[in-house]
């Protein structure tokens, strides 16, 4: 089974069919933004609030019968941007909440059963702007970093368990936050890559369909940014 947090918008969306090709049940995690009715009988949609851990925990209860071999992807994400020295506090609690905080109670409320079975695997989205910082994305970028720690202490605490926590590090792609971009800045971000052309999604399903199958992959960063 696959948990997908984030399926309702920009990379999880897309990611939702290449998903379907790799595991025959699929709940995707939603928040605000209500998707599509499925078409497809092995997807389930689920409106959870990631930022409320007693949600969390009733999801949690709700399928507890019916998990098995859980892959859970972390995609949901939220980008409020703006200089340190005016960056409101609100925003970056909410940042903290959504990027950081919800991947680890998410995570930690399907530890049980992962370790039950003796078989998991987290996998952490992050990106290019995460590591290198980029101007006016202060709290973006430290929740980002952030995963980084967490997946490596995953990594290490439950690969005895055979659950293996690994980020993947996207640079762009012509879906999700990369939208809200100008123009402009589009065309920079493409001189910087050097296969000249932004990501597909399908890059990003295979990465997900090798670290299912490869149980040694393990506290890795695998990036898929074109080399950028």
């Amino acid at each position: 089974m696959i948990i997908l947090t984030g399926a309702s918008g920009g990379i999880g969306k897309v990611l939702v069919s290449y998903l379907l090709r790799i595991d025959n049940h699929l709940i995707g995690i939603y928040n605000t933004t209500l998707p599509k009715t499925p078409v497809d009988k092995k997807l389930i949609y689920e409106q959870l609030n990631l930022e409320e851990a007693g949600d969390i925990r009733s999801f949690v209860g709700k399928w507890k019968d019916k998990l098995s071999r859980v892959t859970l992807i972390h995609a949901a994400a939220l980008k409020i941007d703006g200089p340190v020295a005016n960056y409101a506090e609100s925003d970056w609690e909410q940042m903290m909440r959504v990027n950081l905080k919800g991947n680890f109670l998410l995570t930690q409320a399907l530890l049980p059963h992962m370790i039950n079975e003796r078989w998991g695997r987290v996998i952490h989205i992050s990106s290019l702007g995460g590591i290198q910082g980029d101007l006016g994305t202060i709290a973006y970028s430290t929740a980002k970093t952030g995963l980084f720690g967490m997946s490596r202490v995953l990594a290490k605490e439950y690969a005895r368990f055979n659950i293996t926590s690994n980020i993947l590090a996207l640079g762009y792609f012509e879906t999700g936050l990369f939208n809200k971009l100008k123009d402009a800045l589009k065309k920079d971000l493409l001189d910087k890559i050097p296969s000249k052309t932004f990501g597909k999604i399908s890059n990003i399903a295979n990465a997900v369909e090798f670290i299912i199958k490869s149980e040694y992959v393990n506290g890795a960063v695998i990036n898929i940014d074109g080399g950028i």
